[in-house]
């Protein structure tokens, strides 16, 4: 990783020095030194940067994971109520489930007659009860 952060260094300076031209040589000195310590301490910071983005990438995995855990836990105990439920519903012959609602007719019976017109009242409902093949 010394090497990597070394040539990164080495590849800043020299790109910038590129650019710099037509000095003496005791300026130019200064400024090649000057321009090394400071791709040196970019690097150092790009470096750090680099090393907190993983470490912040591991953290939310880390998370993803643990929230994940926690939501499969959830549903599984929700799973195994149904199961259980459903079960017991077996066992009691109750249907969890919602009852059949009960079906109108549709023609009125006439109860009352009163002179000439007559009034209809309509059978009362009454639920459909279905065998149950399971209790022989």
């Amino acid at each position: 990783m010394k090497s990597d952060n070394e040539s990164l260094s080495n590849d800043i300076s020299v790109l910038i020095l590129r650019k710099l031209h037509g000095l003496n040589a005791k300026s130019a000195k200064k400024l090649v030194k000057a321009v090394d310590e400071h791709s040196k301490n970019i690097v150092k910071k790009f470096a750090r940067l680099q090393k907190n983005e993983e470490k912040d990438a591991i953290e939310a995995t880390k998370k993803i994971v643990v929230k994940a855990k926690k939501v499969s836990k959830v549903n599984e105990k929700a799973t195994e109520k149904a199961t259980m439920n459903a079960k017991i519903a077996m066992v009691t012959n109750n249907k969890t489930t919602s009852s059949p609602k009960p079906v109108a007719t549709s023609k009125p019976t006439p109860t009352k007659k009163t002179g000439a017109r007559t009034k209809l009242v309509p059978e009362p409902i009454t639920p459909k009860v279905e065998p149950d093949i399971d209790s022989e």
